[in-house]
């Protein structure tokens, strides 16, 4: 046993040495920081917390890695509504319309309204991110035992893979996690900490399940001053499955993805906005940047990722306060791109 562990050791230290070769910094960073926890002085439990935080990184971020070429769409919704109900019948649908147009669907992996929409996704489009609880839920039959399900210990890394992955949410009626699942990730697109992306809250026809907080608490906060008018505009309500459909879609006719570089905000485009188009958008977007003009740049910056590099991309320096403005500005992006088409 203990030459078992003198050899396990022996190879650790080389992988930390090969490691500490490695020419990307992000590696060296996170072996830097692997040391100085374990030089520190913290208790086992804490050890212990971090070794399966780490785990569940390594392991999600396996999972994905291969399908990151495809959009993906979050969908969020309630474990005890019966597959007899209205919504549930009206999710699967949903899920099988946004996947007919090239989306794959992420789910919490249980049932309710999260094998409602695993199931209209089909197996082969759909990942289950499970959670470890006191009060057993099992995966569903769709995701159960496929190669893009796995569980987490934490809700909070399990978040993280919900919204890391998506390039939009759906909102179905849920409880507790659900609404939760909502404000953190209109918290996030208000704050600009997340990249912008659709949040739909979707409901049956007949039913009314987001209809009061659309039109009572939200109203009720911007009253208040508590959010910004503008806010609104994160979220879409919308019993219709086409309309929903349209809306996740259409965002992204031309607009691409997002990141910051220092102080500038960069949003990736498929295909360059005219000259024309570029002072359309200056003229009404003119309030939301602290400074400057929204310029058209290609192969800026020269470290972007390889298989971004063919884009062009808009960048501006954006009022850290209007953040909440980057989907309509995206719309307004893709709706001039159209308009050149048809010129």
């Amino acid at each position: 046993m203990k030459q078992e562990y003198v050899e396990e050791s022996e190879a650790f230290l080389q992988e930390m040495i090969k490691a500490m070769q490695d020419h990307t910094p992000y590696k060296r960073r996170i072996l830097k920081e692997t040391l100085k926890l374990l030089r520190e002085d913290h208790s086992q439990r804490d050890l212990k917390m971090m070794a399966r935080l780490m785990k569940e990184m390594r392991q999600g971020l396996g999972i994905f890695r291969p399908y990151q070429a495809w959009r993906k769409v979050s969908i969020f919704g309630s474990a005890r509504i019966a597959k007899d109900d209205p919504r549930y019948q009206h999710t699967k649908d949903f899920a099988k319309a946004i996947s007919d147009e090239g989306f794959m669907v992420i789910t919490g992996g249980g049932p309710g309204m999260m094998e409602a929409a695993n199931e209209g996704a089909g197996s082969k489009r759909s990942f289950g991110i499970g959670i470890h609880l006191p009060m057993e839920q099992h995966a569903n039959d769709v995701v159960y035992g496929t190669p893009r399900h796995f569980d987490c210990q934490y809700f909070f890394t399990r978040k993280l893979f919900f919204l890391k992955e998506s390039d939009a949410v759906v909102l179905t009626p849920g409880g507790f996690g659900t609404l939760d699942e909502g404000f953190e990730t209109l918290t996030l697109l208000q704050t600009g900490r997340n990249p912008p992306m659709p949040v739909v809250l979707l409901e049956a026809p007949g039913q009314d399940f987001w209809g009061p907080f659309m039109h009572s608490w939200v109203r009720r906060l911007i009253h208040d001053g508590l959010i910004s008018p503008e806010d609104s505009s994160l979220m879409f309500h919308t019993d219709s499955i086409e309309a929903a459909t349209a809306h996740i879609r259409d965002f992204y006719i031309n607009y691409h993805s997002f990141r910051y570089v220092d102080h500038w905000v960069l949003l990736r485009l498929l295909n360059p906005l005219s000259q024309d188009s570029l002072e359309h958008l200056n003229a009404e977007f003119t309030d939301v940047l602290s400074e400057g003009v929204i310029e058209q740049v290609f192969e800026w910056p020269h470290k972007d990722d390889d298989c971004y590099k063919h884009l062009p991309r808009l960048r501006m320096q954006l009022d850290q306060h209007r953040m909440n403005m980057l989907p309509q500005m995206i719309r307004r992006i893709n709706a001039l791109y159209q308009a050149q088409g048809e010129a």
